[in-house]
Order: structure tokens, then C-alpha cells, then sequence
């Protein structure tokens, strides 16, 4: 009987109440997002680490996308087929979200074409997994921007819960109240409460796992004075 609730938590939609899963997903740039969100460098100053998410991605750094990865709630890197970049929330209806939440041009505009077919953007998490990427793109997010426990320690992290980079970002103050530059230790904490208290638990559960494996690395290799590794699986 144990095996078999594991087994139950383990599976999961990729698009929570979405009757034709992620088919909204743009697949050859969301694969290279991945691939380029593991050469992050995160234990640098925080707008360095900030630009490489974003260029990650496969967004310009430019001022729409100032806002991306630097506040509470744009923290999902979402990869959306062509046919999908101009959905609206009229029909999705995102929780807590504008009704029309328009966002087609920018996406447009600031996508780097080279990184394959569709857009990218730093869409909201908020009422995650019933998030924007996947109910109003219909995608799986490449990444997510996790501040772990709302600590300064940082992952992005998969829909499956791998961990493709990790660290601690340096701030310009020693308390790392400017990380992010929007909201600093009050913008980690709401980040993580998004994820912590989400009515999705299977979803919350991988997220809690994911980042006590960061947080475990993070303490083996500070007290070894060695750079923490990290770790994939493919689901929890």
C-alpha cells in the first residue's frame, strides 16, 4: 500500500485542469532554456546572475523585461508555441490575475529568435501550478526561480522538480536586502509562500523536496569549503 501512494505522488498533469496537457509548449526552446539555466552562475553579484536567467530564457535584458526574476511573482520562464503567444487570461482565468492580462507584443518584442520557434516570458507563478504558463499559455514552464524556504539561497527548478542551478546571489548590501532588486527578503518570502501553501499538494511536496536537497547541499559544502553540486531526478 506504501509503494502505491508513492507511486500517486509521484505522477502528476503537466497542466494542472488542462484537459490537453502542455501542447502549448514551445519544446525546442524550452529544451534550451533548460540547457542554458544550467550554466547559471548563481554565487555572484545579483544583477549578473539576474541577466543570465533572463538571457536563460530567451529574452533580450532590456526595460520590459526589467522586471523578470527581480520581484515575488515573475518568476517562471515560459516557452510557449507560436499560436499561443497572444492567449489572454479571458478564457484561462488565472486566479488573481488582470482579466485580460494582454502580454503578446512584449513577448514578441523581447524573444530571442535564435533560441528556436514561439516566445518566451517571465510569467506570474501566483496560484502556482494553476499558474499563467500553463493555464493561460497552455505550457510547461522551463523553470522556476526558487528563493528555498524564502532564504537567499536560490534554484531554478523544472516542472519535475530538477534542480538546474543553485546558489547565493551577493547583494550590494551585506544583509541581502536588495535580492531581489523588487521587494529584497520580503519578495523571497512571498515567492516561497506561493509554492509552500499551494493548494496543489503533490506539486508543493516536490518543491519543499527539491530545495532541502539545495539547502542540504548548500550546508555539506560550506562547512567542506567546497561549491555545492546539484542533483537531478526525474520526479518526486
Amino acid at each position: 500500500m506504501l509503494g502505491f501512494a508513492l507511486y500517486v505522488l509521484a505522477v502528476h498533469q503537466d497542466c494542472p485542469n488542462q484537459a490537453d496537457g502542455c501542447t502549448g509548449t514551445a519544446k525546442e526552446r524550452s529544451s534550451a532554456a533548460v540547457a542554458r539555466a544550467r550554466t547559471v552562475r548563481f554565487d555572484q553579484p545579483w544583477d549578473s546572475v539576474r541577466e543570465e536567467i533572463v538571457s536563460a530564457c530567451g529574452l533580450r535584458v532590456q526595460q520590459s523585461t526589467s522586471h523578470c526574476f527581480n520581484d515575488w511573482n515573475h518568476v517562471d520562464c515560459c516557452a510557449m508555441a507560436t499560436g499561443n503567444t497572444h492567449r489572454t487570461n479571458e478564457e484561462s482565468k488565472v486566479v488573481g490575475m488582470h482579466r485580460t492580462n494582454f502580454l503578446g507584443t512584449h513577448i514578441v518584442d523581447a524573444s530571442l529568435p535564435e533560441h528556436g520557434e514561439g516566445g518566451s516570458w517571465c510569467t506570474c507563478h501566483m496560484s502556482s501550478p494553476d499558474d499563467v504558463c500553463h493555464k493561460q499559455f497552455g505550457a510547461r514552464t522551463a523553470f522556476k526561480l526558487t528563493w528555498c524556504k524564502g532564504s537567499r539561497v536560490a534554484a531554478l527548478l523544472d516542472d519535475y522538480g530538477n534542480v538546474l542551478a543553485s546558489g547565493k546571489p551577493t547583494g550590494l548590501r551585506d544583509d541581502g536586502s536588495d535580492v531581489p532588486a523588487y521587494g529584497g527578503a520580503s519578495a523571497r518570502r512571498d515567492s516561497w509562500r506561493v509554492l509552500d501553501e499551494s493548494r496543489n499538494q503533490s506539486w508543493a511536496v516536490r518543491w519543499r523536496a527539491s530545495c532541502d536537497q539545495v539547502l542540504q547541499l548548500g550546508t555539506v559544502a560550506s562547512s567542506q569549503g567546497q561549491e555545492a553540486t546539484s542533483v537531478d531526478h526525474d520526479e518526486l
